[in-house]
């Protein structure tokens, strides 16, 4: 039996939605300019957005700010946002912005929630994060809450994601509690997810009357029947609604997908974005569009191989892998066009030390059986690994046990391991370059925590992977042809 079968209807909310702005500043206040001015006349207003605000081109605080702006234009907008994977960052100055940047937002009454985030020691949610609110618009009480992917890797911050289905029962037990009239999710993570959300909700007789989702990276067609909308990531594209509380209607209306282009950007964020872009030189031309780099999450592809080709060769390196989170987006060729500032920063925003380790045949047995770990098991592996061309993995999946069971490594055609998976040699080891996120034990490589470290350097400073890039593409413009294809390396399975 639904619960909410009794409720009163009465009014309707003007809802606004995106996501995974990335620090896409332009396009962020495009969007913010064409909210300000459609709901200028109207105080049934609602903001949502779907997480990863952080990790990309533009500077932190001009994305942070640009939502502040918004809320002191017009301060009877409500305003709700979830956390992303990327929002927490790799290192401790990261995090600890975010969590200043959500108190911020508290302190000018925008919400942030996050349902399935614990502090690992005790257990409880960080004092900091809200696992939902209730907003008030047009005498209709809104129930939003919000969850991020569960394979974030937090656990240095002190924070352990659980799986949303482990806190259903007790947001469902919070919506009973609170009786709203309509019920949203900010879902940080694939439509699968957000359908298995609304499945588990319904089960409890809740219905989910908006699911807002977030994560990919690629278009995701709205599921209208569910009420499930993915808005296009870097800010790309807003999904505008009512949300209806009108006697015979109840539900979601007039749902419209608006391109950040057909929005005019409003004075109130014009002048900071320009002086900005004069300043980070975004539009500054980098090298012309040769090699054609197209990435995915999940499997070898160009743009990683490439790279970590650089990082090998730059290194002077037997080999070289990194994180495959780094890669933001493809940089595909197109004739005629230019690699300005802009689109490297779109394609890899962090800023990471190059390090060198030395590792034995275990060692990287034990570093590619992590890396394949999650293979074979939805969209999403953070803990996948780009790597050198020169390297060649085998296995298959185990899916009864959801392992990746690895057969054989090859290095440069060579097999490193007998039949049964030991080291044909133990005492052999090789050089490998490798980002230092990984290198300091992030998403699970504890054995490369273990390791001594030697930093690159490049131009008499610390060779960062940005800017390893950078230079390859700069001498890739030189050393092939336009519109040429780059190999990656293989997994045979």
């Amino acid at each position: 039996m639904n619960f909410l079968t009794n409720i009163s209807f009465k009014g309707t909310t003007k809802v606004y939605a995106f996501t995974d702005s990335h620090q896409e500043s332009r396009k962020t206040s495009a969007i913010m300019s064409e909210v300000l001015s459609d709901a200028k006349d109207k105080d049934n207003a609602l903001l949502l957005y779907g997480g990863d605000m952080f990790k990309g081109i533009y500077p932190k605080e001009l994305e942070k700010d640009s939502f502040i702006k918004l809320k002191e234009a017009k301060p009877d907008m409500e305003m709700v946002l979830t956390l992303g994977n990327n929002d927490f960052g790799f290192f401790k100055e990261t995090f600890d912005y975010l969590v200043n940047t959500v108190k911020k937002f508290s302190s000018k009454g925008i919400h942030t929630v996050c349902a399935n985030m614990f502090d690992t020691e005790t257990g409880k949610r960080p004092d900091w994060l809200k696992p939902y609110t209730v907003v008030t618009r047009d005498n209709d009480r809104t129930f939003v809450t919000g969850f991020c992917v569960d394979n974030v890797g937090t656990a240095k911050f002190g924070l352990s994601p659980k799986k949303s289905e482990e806190v259903i029962e007790e947001i469902s037990e919070a919506i009973k509690k609170e009786k709203p009239d309509n019920v949203v999710i900010l879902n940080h993570d694939y439509m699968d997810s957000s359908e298995n959300l609304v499945n588990k909700f319904k089960e409890k007789g809740i219905k989910v009357d908006l699911v807002i989702g977030g994560h990919d990276h690629d278009r995701v067609e709205p599921d209208s029947v569910s009420s499930i909308y993915y808005p296009q990531s870097f800010s790309e594209t807003m999904y505008k609604f009512d949300l209806e509380n009108n006697g015979s209607r109840k539900g979601i209306t007039s749902a419209k997908e608006l391109n950040w282009k057909d929005c005019a950007v409003s004075p109130v964020f014009e002048s900071e974005l320009e002086k900005n872009e004069k300043e980070l030189g975004l539009f500054n031309v980098i090298a012309p569009s040769v090699l054609d780099l197209p990435k995915t999450y999940n499997d070898p592809n160009p743009l990683g191989s490439f790279l970590a080709d650089k990082l090998m060769e730059k290194g002077k390196t037997d080999i070289a892998f990194f994180s495959t989170g780094f890669l933001m987006a493809p940089l595909p060729y197109v004739k005629d066009q230019n690699i300005t500032k802009y689109r490297l920063k779109k394609t890899i925003a962090a800023e990471n030390p190059i390090v060198k380790e030395t590792l034995t045949v275990n060692d990287l047995k034990t570093v590619f059986e992590n890396a394949l770990r999650g293979r074979g098991y939805g969209n999403s592996n953070p803990k996948f690994l780009q790597c050198s061309n020169n390297i060649t993995l085998e296995g298959k999946n185990d899916a009864e046990n959801e392992v990746f069971k690895l057969k054989q490594i090859y290095i440069n055609g060579e097999a490193l391991l007998d039949k049964e998976g030991n080291p044909l040699d133990s005492q052999r080891t090789y050089t490998c370059a490798m980002d230092n996120y990984i290198a300091d034990g992030g998403q699970g490589y504890n054995v490369l925590k273990e390791k001594e470290k030697t930093t690159f350097m490049l131009n008499n400073k610390e060779m960062r992977i940005n800017d390893v890039l950078e230079n390859s593409l700069i001498e890739a413009a030189r050393d092939y042809k336009k519109g040429e294809s780059y190999p990656c390396f293989k997994i045979i399975e």
